[in-house]
């Protein structure tokens, strides 16, 4: 009964760690994506202020400076509004993906837990008594 025990226990402790393992590598994966999304709007942003700078400086006067920062926070709000869109897609997909990793370790440690609970096989011994 031991023995059995301490196999289903290292069973058990195996899935464990490698439940752990992927549910790391999903968060690498997210983590990226997140970060590729941030470097993203970022560069859009720096992007079209650059543009926009250029246009300042050939402005006439304040209505133009005006002009320009209305449509300059008008090309943020899209960018932002995209991005945070794109941000919850991934969240979305790592809330699917985590919920997945979670589902399938229950029912894992279910099944080791149900074989473990299981009454051993008689053993049987080489010799058999006649009847």
């Amino acid at each position: 009964m031991s023995k059995e025990l301490i196999e289903n226990f290292q069973k058990i402790t195996a899935l464990t760690l490698e439940n752990f393992k992927k549910l790391g590598e999903a968060n690498l994966r997210v983590g990226e994506k997140l970060l590729q999304e941030q470097v993203e709007l970022t560069n859009a942003i720096l992007s079209s202020a650059t543009e926009k700078a250029g246009d300042v400086s050939q402005a006439k006067d304040l209505k133009d400076v005006a002009a320009w920062q209305a449509e300059f926070a008008q090309e943020y709000t899209k960018k932002v509004v995209e991005s945070s869109r794109n941000y919850a897609d991934i969240v979305t997909e790592a809330g699917k993906v985590y919920t997945s990793l979670f589902e399938n370790a229950i029912k894992t440690v279910q099944g080791a837990a149900t074989a473990a609970g299981k009454p051993a096989a008689p053993q049987q011994n080489g010799a058999r008594k006649a009847a």
